[in-house]
């Protein structure tokens, strides 16, 4: 073999050496790339349910002229606090109890009006899990929704989508009486 050859030969196997090395890195560059996952965890990931209001006379959409706070019974929370000309309120549910009850406050000092109605919500939870980075949140399953409280204010309160996810439907309509 002469001199050159062996020159020639020890460069190829330099060069293979070196497209190997590089290989190798863009395969291992790639694996990284790849293995890395965004944290794609739903911004706002709390599960709420939307209650909206509807007038009884007409079924139309309703906005509210008096104050309303909503609690949560059985606790000292309040959920929503004197809110004013309010159309519809989103509301997180409990996590484990089969059914929550919520107290809606209407408070109107111009015309006296000071009533409270019970919202009775049975429901299914089930815990929804997206990805190790995220936490589980729980989604709900209406099954029955029954009130009390002050005769003449509330008509019926009804289930209008009973899937309480992220997606932010209506999922009770609460149709009040209203002054036609």
């Amino acid at each position: 073999m002469r001199k050159t050859d062996k020159v020639h030969t020890r460069q190829l196997r330099k060069g293979a050496r070196g497209i190997g090395m590089a290989h190798c890195l863009m395969l291992l560059l790639s694996f990284v790339l790849l293995s890395c996952e965004s944290i794609d965890c739903t911004l706002n990931n709390v599960v709420t349910c939307k209650y909206a209001f509807y007038s009884s006379s007409d079924g139309a959409a309703f906005t509210l002229a008096d104050t309303l706070s909503i609690t949560a019974e059985g606790t000292d929370s309040v959920l929503y606090n004197r809110g004013s000309k309010v159309k519809s309120v989103s509301l997180p549910m409990s996590y484990w109890q089969e059914t929550d009850t919520l107290n809606f406050r209407f408070y109107n000092r111009e015309t006296g009006l000071d009533a409270t109605i019970a919202i009775y919500i049975k429901k299914s939870n089930t815990p929804h899990f997206e990805s190790p980075d995220c936490p589980t949140t729980m989604f709900h399953e209406l099954r029955e929704v029954t009130y009390r409280g002050e005769q003449g204010l509330v008509d019926s309160v009804v289930i209008a989508h009973p899937s309480v996810n992220y997606a932010s439907k209506e999922n009770i309509k609460i149709y009040l009486h209203t002054a036609d």
